[in-house]
């Protein structure tokens, strides 16, 4: 028997590759790049990125020596910090009572200059003093002093070298 033209011939059916192959490369890119920028926030987590910035905490006795004074005896909430650069730079910031601040700054300061209420330069600071160096010692002090409340007083000391 013979086959007409008109009629259709069925291909052969043979297994072959389906779409998955496609679809699992699709679908391995975006979860090789999700796996990836988890990869960088883990490793950004737990790297060491502090930088060193050279100030570090020392004993007041140190930073008030340096400026040729005593840590006054009184203050509340004392905190030293030494800046390391080129020239050391001791900083001090304490709350002393309004009526002891005067005394303390004459006491270790006899040869002046005393406290001064005007060419401060903060806003809120109601007294201030510079000073430069003097026979036998090698830094300069800056002080100011600003109100806390009525009866205590916050007291920035800074020694340095010029």
């Amino acid at each position: 028997m013979t086959q007409a033209e008109t009629e259709t011939v069925p291909e052969p059916v043979r297994p072959g590759r389906t779409r998955w192959g496609m679809f699992t490369a699709i679908l391995a890119v975006p979860t090789l790049v999700v796996a990836a920028l988890i990869a960088l926030l883990i490793a950004w987590l737990f790297t060491d990125d502090s930088v060193d910035t050279g100030v570090r905490k020392v004993s007041c006795a140190e930073a008030f020596a340096y400026g040729g004074a005593k840590p006054p005896t009184g203050a509340r909430d004392l905190a030293c910090v030494l800046e390391a650069a080129q020239d050391p730079r001791y900083e001090a910031r304490f709350l002393l009572r309004r009526a002891e601040v005067s005394a303390w700054v004459a006491a270790n300061y006899p040869d002046g200059p005393g406290l001064r209420n005007v060419q401060c330069d903060g806003a809120d600071t109601y007294a201030c003093m510079n000073r430069g160096p003097v026979a036998g010692q090698s830094a300069s002090v800056q002080l100011e002093i600003s109100s806390d409340s009525p009866n205590w007083s916050v007291v920035q000391f800074v020694a340095f070298t010029q």
